[in-house]
């Protein structure tokens, strides 16, 4: 008990932080083991400014990229995957493969409400939803299945006719 206790007060008192890593399913790629990392910090502890530079960062990344249904690589993404990469690469969390399963991860947030790293829902099609995230300005980022990986503008009247609904996954240190 005393080795534990003063582990902790180590790893606490230690100047690196660290991040405990969510587990990542099998059918997703990885192995399902707990990991450490030591930086970038997780979303919670960036600030908005700094977050949306990442998020632009990443968006430059993959501009252009073709849709592919399933797809999960820079030769074809579809919207749901490219998501899931650009939280995980800019804020270290962990989001379900679908878009479906994405709407009901986090905390709802209305439409005035958006911030940097927010994603945004769509209804395309009967059953069929659209994801993308926000990174402010009126815009958002996200797979099309028509045009690939580009920048949208939220209050299109597309974007809008078929708007579902935005969630948030984590709070962001200095936004209220």
């Amino acid at each position: 008990m005393l080795r534990l206790i003063l582990f902790i007060v180590f790893v606490l008192s230690s100047s690196t932080t660290f991040a405990f890593e969510n587990i990542i399913p099998e059918e997703w790629g990885s192995d399902p083991v707990f990991t450490f990392k030591s930086s970038p910090p997780p979303t919670h502890i960036l600030k908005e400014g700094n977050l949306k530079q990442r998020i632009m960062d990443e968006y430059a990344q993959w501009k252009g990229t073709r849709y592919l249904w399933g797809g999960n690589s820079h030769n074809g993404i579809d919207c749901s995957a490219f998501t899931r990469r650009v939280i995980h690469t800019v804020a270290h969390l962990n989001l379900p493969r679908t878009a479906a399963e994405q709407s009901h991860t986090g905390y709802p947030v209305q439409q005035e409400q958006l911030k940097p790293g927010d994603l945004v829902f769509f209804m395309t099609k009967p059953n069929v939803r659209h994801v993308g995230v926000f990174v402010g300005n009126d815009q958002f980022i996200h797979a099309s299945s028509s045009r690939g990986v580009m920048l949208s503008h939220l209050s299109g009247s597309y974007w809008q006719e078929h708007y579902l609904t935005a969630r948030r996954m984590a709070p962001v240190r200095g936004m209220s």
